[in-house]
């Protein structure tokens, strides 16, 4: 079993301690399970925590379960109790002979870890006065719902995998809202509208941070480029120097931000992130599905995993200019993996910031891709997605996965698609809907071969399905 090092839950906050094995130990919980917290509904949730070795212990709930245990050589326990169905609020005991600690005012619904990098950490009232959220001030005094909770995990980094975070539930209010994750939050109201129940949200998200900060060593070494800096970061200087480790070092937030989380049951995972892997596209094709399928081995189950496309943005270093499409491009492989749905942002990108302040739509069309896939909603999910491209003549011919009720032009018209031949010189094309197909010519290109779309850094949205929503970039070279 893990050795968990927990929080001890008190009435007047948490505190932390660790014992040597075999020593009188305090009853203790992780700080996951405290009061407001919400849990998935349906499930058999994991508890974890400490005791002194050997001692027995029960947790009961005031929904009429209850699972007893001891605790191991070293302490550390563990039990599952099956959740009912959405609702609340309940209580929580967990007794010994001579302790007892009482968890109040949990609800039981819907669960979602919220992770990744700026776009996801930026709070409702933004980071003003350059980043900032549409109707930010409306938003918030408008943000009264009780039943949709956060806990906003602690920045950390370790070159190790840790136990325990700090950080403690809330409700939601005008209180506190502004400092929810603004893209977490409209993903939850979006939920708690549609489907009326709690809404839990585990935000872990760092500003400035690539995936590979996020993965775990075990996976990382898989893919292999990033080996030698792993053992590197993990060899102190000497016996006072701890590793030269940054937020950007491979695994560490992994290791501080994920890894204490395991194994608390979550409905699914959603991800924004990508800004800090720009320039390095190949690479991101095989390094964001393998970190996708890490985060679900850990878990154990096939978690639904849904992330947003980068919008467009014109990036001011000379490495990342006119590279930004390319990692677009590259989120694409995290499709090839079942369960997962990409939210496409090329129609609400603001090209002065990396930060759209519109993440109401963000938001919402993650929540379309949970409502649609995993609540039995029927949805369209997603704007048009590249599928394949066929050669006519001088035409290509290219067809859409999710054209929903029909393919749309913009009121500009259908721009940003460009074919080339053989040579892969691309030139821009003229581009046409005909059965909800796009087909693309150009009268300099007598052989056209590959089709591209909005492959710049500033690119923006002209094909959409009736439902209003985007197509993605896409190249049909791979």
């Amino acid at each position: 079993m893990k050795a968990f090092l927990c929080f001890i839950a008190m009435a007047f906050g948490l505190s932390a301690f660790s014992s040597p094995p075999g020593e009188k130990k305090a009853l203790k919980v992780c700080n996951l399970f405290s009061d407001h917290m919400v849990l998935q509904q349906q499930e058999k949730v994991s508890f974890w925590g400490q005791a002194s070795p050997g001692e027995k212990l029960t947790v009961s709930a005031s929904w009429g379960k209850q699972a007893s245990t001891s605790a191991d050589a070293a302490g550390n326990w563990k039990v599952k109790l099956l959740a009912p169905k959405a609702g609340g609020p309940y209580t929580i005991n967990i007794k010994t002979k001579d302790s007892n600690i009482i968890i109040k005012d949990v609800l039981v619904g819907e669960v979602w870890l919220a992770s990744g990098q700026s776009n996801m950490d930026i709070p409702l009232k933004g980071w003003p006065p350059g980043d900032t959220i549409l109707n930010s001030k409306l938003e918030i005094s408008k943000a009264s719902y009780p039943n949709i909770r956060l806990l906003k995990v602690p920045f950390g980094i370790s070159t190790t995998p840790l136990d325990s975070i700090g950080g403690k539930w809330n409700a939601t209010s005008p209180e506190t809202a502004g400092d929810f994750s603004a893209t977490a939050y409209f993903f939850a109201r979006k939920l708690y509208q549609e489907l009326h129940v709690p809404i839990g949200i585990i935000q872990s998200s760092i500003g400035g941070t690539p995936a590979e900060a996020w993965t775990s060593r075990g996976y990382l070494e898989k893919i292999g480029d990033f080996n030698a800096t792993i053992v590197e970061q993990e060899k102190p200087q000497n016996k006072t120097e701890k590793p030269k480790i940054n937020s950007n070092s491979p695994t560490v937030l992994f290791n501080a931000m994920i890894n204490p989380l395991i194994p608390y049951s979550i409905k699914g995972v959603i991800w924004y992130q990508g800004e800090s892997n720009v320039g390095r596209a190949e690479q991101y094709k095989r390094l964001f599905p393998n970190m996708i399928e890490d985060w679900r081995n850990k878990w154990g189950y096939q978690l639904p995993f849904y992330f947003v496309q980068l919008a467009p943005y014109i990036y001011k270093d000379p490495k990342q200019t006119e590279q930004s499409q390319k990692l677009r491009d590259a989120q694409r492989y995290g499709l090839k993996l079942p369960k997962t749905g990409m939210v496409s942002t090329l129609d609400i990108g603001y090209l002065k910031t990396a930060h759209p302040p519109n993440k109401q739509e963000v938001g919402n069309r993650l929540a379309r891709f949970a409502l649609a896939n995993d609540y039995g909603k029927n949805l369209v999910k997603s704007g048009p997605l590249y599928k394949k491209v066929v050669a006519s003549g001088k035409e290509l011919i290219v067809d859409f996965d999710y054209v929903g009720s029909g393919l749309l032009a913009s009121d500009k018209g259908l721009t940003n698609f460009e074919i080339a031949g053989a040579d892969k010189v691309y030139v821009p094309a003229q581009a046409k809907i005909v059965n909800n197909k796009v087909v693309v010519s150009s009268p300099s290109v007598a052989a056209p071969i590959y089709v591209r779309y909005a492959w710049s850094d500033s690119s923006a949205a002209t094909l959409f399905n009736k439902e209003g929503l985007p197509a993605s970039t896409f190249t049909s070279e791979n």
